[in-house]
């Protein structure tokens, strides 16, 4: 009887010292495994700098798979998104961003990256959800990311809440020129007048912006006596073109084609709008209305031609296009 349980306190004994040996193993491994991701991530982070993005890449991904500690995991996710978003791989970058934020749920930099894809992707209703996340994450010191978030309401078509961000940004900083300009071309888009907020920026001779008021001034001096609305809401709606604000045009184009049904520049505008949007879909069926009603329109052929070779449909481009040098002799426009 002693020397049985002798054996059993000596097997319990083997038992402890296996699980002991077992749980250190694990506990070297981890460490193991973190140190490995770290060194994996330091590697990313300075071929990084250096703009070696494809070896950078490797680098993150490794120290992904090694699945060190959360932290790390985390960015080294983000970083493989912020990459692929700044080379246009917009999928690449959606996939590394919503891993990473299953990796760590309260931090604003994967939901801001994830807004920054779906702005790319012309998907403003998801692009507004992630940057009002990320606002809402970070708290403090936000007003990039809630620029971002007026602009995706712009694209949306939602002007006057993008207009009460700018607002509530300007009240805390008046001197942000970028806030400036967008209360300035809203301000424009609703009554049509040159404004404080412009004259600010060209006050503080900020020249980011200068040959976009110039354009503003311009127009007021060449389109101030027209009195038809709808003409003007298209003249209104070029000049957005023409300074690349495709979502105040698109806003102006749509009130003017719909008063003016038949008015073939409404259209034209339009198209023109959706096609600096990169909307080709709704560029092609304006510039096809715009077609219907002036047929020998050089102009309508050549944005056609040029919708197509964006869609990578070369045939149909070369057609447009010749058809458009046709008209040009014609009209004696070369």
């Amino acid at each position: 009887m002693f020397l049985k349980e002798i054996l059993n306190k000596n097997k319990e004994r083997k038992t402890m010292i296996a699980v002991f040996a077992f749980f250190l193993l694990l506990v070297l491994f981890y460490k193991w495994q973190v140190i490995i991701s770290n060194k994996y991530l330091f590697l990313g982070n300075e071929n990084y700098k250096n703009k070696d993005y494809n070896e950078s890449l490797k680098n993150y991904k490794y120290a992904v798979v090694v699945d060190g500690d959360r932290s790390v995991v985390y960015s080294a996710m983000l970083k493989r998104a912020e990459i692929f978003y700044s080379h246009d791989k917009l999928d690449e970058a959606e996939k590394e961003a919503k891993e990473a934020i299953g990796e760590i749920e309260n931090d604003f930099r994967a939901y801001e990256v994830l807004g920054d894809v779906y702005y790319a992707k012309l998907d403003a209703a998801n692009a507004i959800e992630y940057y009002q996340k990320a606002v809402e994450l970070k708290k403090d010191d936000s007003e990039a990311i809630e620029i971002k978030l007026a602009k995706s309401f712009m694209a949306e078509g939602e002007i006057g809440i993008a207009n009460d961000i700018f607002l509530k940004l300007y009240s805390k900083n008046k001197s942000n020129s970028e806030v400036l300009y967008h209360l300035g071309i809203i301000s424009f888009y609703e009554n049509g007048l040159y404004n404080d907020y412009l004259a600010s920026i060209i006050k503080n001779e900020d020249v980011n912006y200068k040959d976009k008021i110039e354009n503003i001034k311009k127009f007021l001096d060449d389109y101030g006596k027209i009195n038809n609305e709808a003409y003007l809401d298209v003249l209104t709606a070029d000049l957005f073109n023409k300074i690349n604000e495709p979502y105040l045009a698109i806003a102006k184009g749509k009130k003017a084609a719909e008063e003016k049904i038949n008015y073939r520049d409404s259209f034209l505008t339009l198209g023109k709008s959706y096609f600096l949007a990169e909307d080709y879909k709704n560029s092609y069926e304006n510039f096809a209305k715009a077609l219907e009603l002036d047929s020998h329109n050089s102009e309508i052929y050549f944005w056609l031609g040029t919708v197509y070779q964006k869609i990578g449909n070369d045939l149909k481009a070369h057609e447009f296009m010749n058809r458009n040098d046709e008209l040009r002799i014609r009209n004696n426009e070369l």
